[in-house]
């Protein structure tokens, strides 16, 4: 008999070829304890997840979890049906069809759970969504988190990691062959252990060692719950509590009490440093017109009016051990009262008392000590402290030099002398052209109404201190007041922050607020360094991090001398000391760091000293881990599809007629492979293929298609299918992996 007498109809080839043998399903598949495994790990995931962000988005986290579930849930169950009623039918290979759909339907949904707007996704907008992922993808390397800011589309960013390593988990485990058996497993676990450590490593969490135990816990329930039998349960458990309990006791011993975030210099303190706070680099004591700045050096005025009994119950003693980072500036706390000691050359006075120099720069292993002041009186102590400021701390802090209006005249920029708080003086210009009052000074630059603000808030303040506790509260995002890392680049930042669009970080939020408090009488300056950082309990010592640093306030209160104040949202990032070194500058755009640039070569814009970090923060970690994962999950993803059983002529032929359904080309009843084949006598490659299973199949032929034939009969099938043609061919007929010809 010929092989054109032997061509069978595709109808018939269905029934022809017996049903297909399946392998042995797995033992012990127990798909309900699987499922409760899943939801069980990637609960804890995303709970963690969410401390990435403040307020954490912990409904649509839930969301994207429940989309998980769903998937791991229904996608098994509908595949399974689907090949039951296939072979029922007589198919040999009944491959799935609902999965690519099933998948499909996650993914879109996973996009307005994660902040996308839900018309975007149902009009398919897919370029003005890409542009805002995009958006968020650009600023995520420098973030600080948790993240509190007001861009949206960072917060879907972040939302939407979570829903990549949700889906990846999901996906493998409805969808990856269950011969795989822990491979599949392994593979579904490694981005659900993501969303566990990404927050770990970028956060510093609490009960980390408990938290390592709950994730153990977790682990083992998900890899291999399924597998235990019901009387090996008990031993399971006892074993796997042992194992906990023993990790429990040796992580103390194996811990490093080394931070995995950069950590760029630790304190211990006698005796132990007051919770709250912050070390210091520099004071940025001179306002320029434009922003805060240190200047000059120190006036030698001290600590005037402060008792040595005050100053030695506010005094302790700071050991500084630099780790990652080189400076020349000695790092202390409030008011360093005598010269560092320890240091390998003798320090020089900084720009403004109480704050030091290196001659020679300081780097890891450098360690010194150094004795500070550092009061923290009671609120109603500070409310009757009254307003006896020194002449020297009047003379130097209640200063500011405002730029004039462009007039005919070209005037320069005034120095004005504002009067204590309470007094009935006027402003008075210490500087400039004579005859030019304090009153016009102000008026005639662009900074008067931040003068007119200040004022106003004093009038209703009866003390200085409720003075400060009023431009805190004005300063607040109940006014208003957003924190965002990125605002816009203004010829008067601080204006902007005030009067425009409310947004800023630490550096806004400080030098608002000082300009506010000398404009209302009281003397005021912006300080730089580091939040408290964390303190490590068997060291007995803080550990600063580059992502601590930070810039605050200081007033001056009789009595008692500068006293800090952070005027920065707590919801900030640096306030939960976690803010980026790069994002701490000088607050003058007149530095080579300015107010609103980010370099990670200098703490601040001084030009008594600098500080450079050795390597970055952990800002990348979220795209590093992440990235690593998907790396990860694409090697077993190639290793399960290269693990492929091959098909075979009835196989490839059940395949050819789905095909050329899903592109659109469905075959009627009665048709013969012949006539298939003539469709594609255009393509000689694709001819080839359908010839060469007719051969197999009828004729006894061992040869079957080339990969060569394959790829020409996809494109044959994309042919005509417009833009979405490539991806609707390759879901119709998927590249299969390259076969070794059997020999003999």
């Amino acid at each position: 008999m010929t092989t054109n007498t032997q061509v069978a109809v595709l109808a018939p080839l269905r029934k022809d070829q017996g049903p297909r043998t399946r392998g042995v399903a797995v033992a012990h598949d127990r798909p309900l304890i699987r499922l409760v495994a899943f939801a069980a790990l990637g609960l804890y995931g995303v709970l963690r997840w969410g401390t990435l962000m403040n307020p954490a988005p912990t409904g649509r986290l839930l969301g994207l979890l429940a989309v998980a579930v769903a998937l791991v849930g229904l996608g098994p169950v509908m595949i399974e049906r689907e090949r039951a009623g296939a072979v029922h039918r007589g198919a040999t290979d009944p491959l799935t069809a609902v999965g690519a759909p099933l998948a499909l339907i996650a993914l879109l949904a996973v996009f307005p759970i994660s902040g996308v707007p839900l018309e975007w996704t149902t009009h398919l907008r897919v370029s003005v969504t890409a542009d805002g992922i995009g958006q968020g993808m650009s600023a995520l390397p420098g973030i600080l988190v948790p993240y509190a800011g007001i861009n949206e589309w960072v917060r879907t960013v972040i939302v939407l990691g979570a829903a990549v390593l949700l889906l990846d988990a999901a996906m493998l485990l409805a969808f990856a062959p269950a011969g795989l058996g822990d491979l599949r497993r392994a593979g579904a676990a490694l981005p659900l252990i993501a969303l566990v450590v990404v927050p770990a490593v970028s956060v510093y969490p609490h009960l980390a060692y408990l938290q390592g135990l709950v994730l153990f816990g977790l682990l083992a329930f998900f890899m291999w719950g399924e597998r235990v039998a019901p009387d090996r349960r008990g031993g399971v458990l006892l074993a796997c509590a042992a194992t906990g309990a023993v990790g429990m006791i040796v992580a103390p011993a194996l811990d490093q009490h080394s931070p995995w975030i950069n950590t760029v210099l630790t304190v211990s303190a006698t005796p132990k440093v007051w919770s709250g706070e912050y070390w210091k680099s520099e004071n940025l004591n001179m306002f320029d017109g434009t922003g805060w700045t240190a200047g000059g050096v120190g006036s030698g005025v001290g600590l005037p009016g402060v008792s040595q009994r005050t100053i030695g119950r506010y005094t302790q003693n700071l050991t500084v051990t630099i780790r990652a980072m080189s400076t020349t500036q000695v790092i202390a706390a409030g008011y360093a009262t005598q010269p560092p000691g320890h240091l390998t050359t003798p320090p020089l006075p900084g720009t403004s008392d109480g704050t030091w120099t290196s001659a020679s720069t300081l780097g890891p292993g450098d360690a010194y000590t150094v004795s500070v002041y550092t009061p923290h009186p009671k609120a109603s102590t500070l409310a009757k402290a009254g307003t006896d400021y020194p002449a020297g701390v009047r003379q130097g802090d209640l200063a500011l030099t405002l730029p004039q209006n462009p007039t005919a005249e070209r005037v320069l920029p005034q120095t004005v002398l504002f009067p204590a708080f309470g007094t009935r003086d006027v402003p008075t210009v210490v500087t400039g052209r004579g005859g030019f009052t304090g009153t016009q000074a102000i008026k005639s630059s662009p900074y008067w109404p931040a003068y007119v603000l200040a004022q106003g808030l004093a009038r209703k303040s009866k003390t200085p201190f409720a003075f400060v506790q009023r431009v805190m509260s004005y300063l607040s995002p109940a006014n208003g007041f957003n924190y965002d890392e990125y605002p816009p680049l203004t010829q008067y930042p601080l204006l902007t922050f005030l009067f425009q669009n409310k947004l800023g970080y630490c550096q806004q939020f400080a030098g608002a607020m000082a300009l506010l408090l000398r404009m209302g009488g009281i003397p005021a300056r912006v300080s730089t360094g580091f939040t408290t950082g964390v303190y490590d309990q068997a060291n007995k010592e803080w550990f600063i991090t580059d992502v601590d640093a930070h810039a605050w306030v200081e007033a001056w209160f009789p009595h008692y001398g500068w006293v800090p104040f952070d005027p920065t949202p707590a919801a900030a990032p640096a306030r939960g000391g976690r803010i980026p070194i790069s994002s701490i500058g000088s607050f003058t755009g007149a530095s080579p760091l300015q107010h609103q640039t980010r370099r990670a070569d200098t703490l601040s814009g001084s030009t008594s000293g600098s500080s450079t970090v050795h390597t970055a923060g952990s800002s990348d970690t979220l795209l590093f881990v992440v990235l690593a994962v998907l790396a990860v999950l694409l090697v077993i993803v190639v290793f399960a599809w290269r693990r492929r059983r091959p098909l075979g002529p009835d196989g490839l032929l059940a395949e050819l007629e789905r095909a050329l359904a899903r592109s659109g080309r469905p075959i009627g009843a009665g048709v013969t492979l012949a006539a298939v084949e003539r469709r594609f006598r255009t393509s000689p490659e694709a001819a080839a293929y359908v010839r060469t299973l007719r051969v197999a199949r009828f004729a006894g032929g061992t040869d079957l298609p080339t990969l060569g034939q394959r790829r020409a009969l996809r494109a044959q099938l994309r042919a005509g299918l417009g833009i979405g043609g490539a991806l609707r061919a390759l879901w119709a007929l998927p590249p299969r992996p390259r076969r070794r010809r059997p020999h003999g």
